[in-house]
């Protein structure tokens, strides 16, 4: 019979553009030379949260699984603090594979990339340019496009209760989700120009239990019952519950529209319609010019139970090995 815990634990440091990561590597004890995987997770977060999660039992599938803290948050280096920044996490996913390379005990011929939410498109793009990456994964995915992006704002808006039927609830229109996204630019914008001229950093909370008015949204990142379901328990646990509000200029700015539809790797995405806006998971999927990509679509579980239920997770990683298999 398998066993599980088959793994060492190491917490190791790497250095992305001056700055120092922190990072846990998860090592199988009973292979020897293991491929690597480095694992990226959602919007704002840290590597205790759905990472760990993912490499403790990709590490029981024999996987090295390298965890990390992006730069200004957690346990790793930068200023300002709490900067939201997808360009500087692949930057430290990229240093990470880096890491990874320069250890004589990882398989260099076998690096893989596993993304859960945003870190899933965000690791589809960084395959689609980084010829050292063999294959690549994205559960539940933040695919980042406008629509999406507007979507996940007036998520902010459902006034969801335990137990009520969230697809029931209405959303705001267009016209007010598009409004309230402009209102996010111009709050970033101003406060980019403050920082720039005075070095005040003005911040937010990231998550904020109360669900956003459609008119005059909220001035939190993540606003509404729905996504502190999730994040919630976490601001009991030591997670630093705000975000640099000129971070959306660099959030919204950033789309993985144009490098997925590059990817010729072997891709697998994981999403259903209980996730984060399944037609642009589907989009992106479809964009994927490779013929090596596969797209499992579970209706069973929603975006959050990707993150970290047990059994969801199991799943996943199951079928995530299973196709890093498969790569030759």
């Amino acid at each position: 019979m398998p066993s599980h815990g088959q793994y060492t634990t190491e917490k190791v440091k790497y250095s992305s553009h001056g700055e120092t990561i922190a990072g846990v590597l998860f090592t199988p004890t009973n292979v020897t030379k293991p491929p690597g995987v480095v694992v990226t997770g959602p919007y704002s977060y840290v590597k205790e949260q759905a990472p760990f999660q993912y490499a403790t039992r990709l590490a029981d599938e024999g996987y090295a699984a390298l965890i990390f803290d992006p730069r200004t948050v957690g346990e790793s280096t930068g200023e300002p603090r709490r900067l939201e920044n997808p360009k500087m996490k692949n930057e430290d996913m990229i240093a990470g594979i880096d890491y990874l390379l320069a250890r004589d005990d990882v398989d260099p011929s076998r690096l893989f990339l596993v993304g859960i939410c945003q870190g899933g498109p965000q690791s589809l793009d960084v395959a689609s340019y980084d010829d050292r990456v063999a294959g690549v994964a994205s559960v539940t995915g933040y695919y980042r496009d406008h629509e999406t992006d507007v979507y996940m704002i007036c998520a902010g808006c459902v006034a969801w209760t335990p137990g009520a039927d969230i697809a029931a609830m209405s959303m705001p229109t267009t016209e007010q989700g598009e409004a309230l996204y402009q209102a996010r630019i111009k709050r970033a914008k101003e406060a980019r120009e403050l920082y720039d001229k005075t070095g005040e950093v003005v911040y937010q909370p990231l998550v904020d239990p109360k669900a956003a008015d459609p008119d005059t949204g909220s001035l939190a990142g993540l606003p509404g019952p729905v996504i502190w379901s999730w994040y919630g328990p976490w601001t009991l646990k030591g997670f630093e519950n705000r975000y640099a509000v000129m971070s959306d200029l660099d959030h919204f700015d950033y789309t993985t529209v144009p490098g997925v539809a590059q990817l010729n790797k072997p891709a697998l995405l994981i999403h259903g319609d209980n996730c984060m806006n399944g037609a642009a998971a589907k989009r992106h999927f479809d964009s994927i010019p490779t013929s090596q990509k596969k797209l499992i679509w579970n209706n069973e579980v929603s975006h959050f139970q990707h993150y970290d239920q047990p059994d969801c997770v199991d799943r996943n990683v199951g079928d995530i090995a299973a196709w890093f298999a498969e790569v030759k």
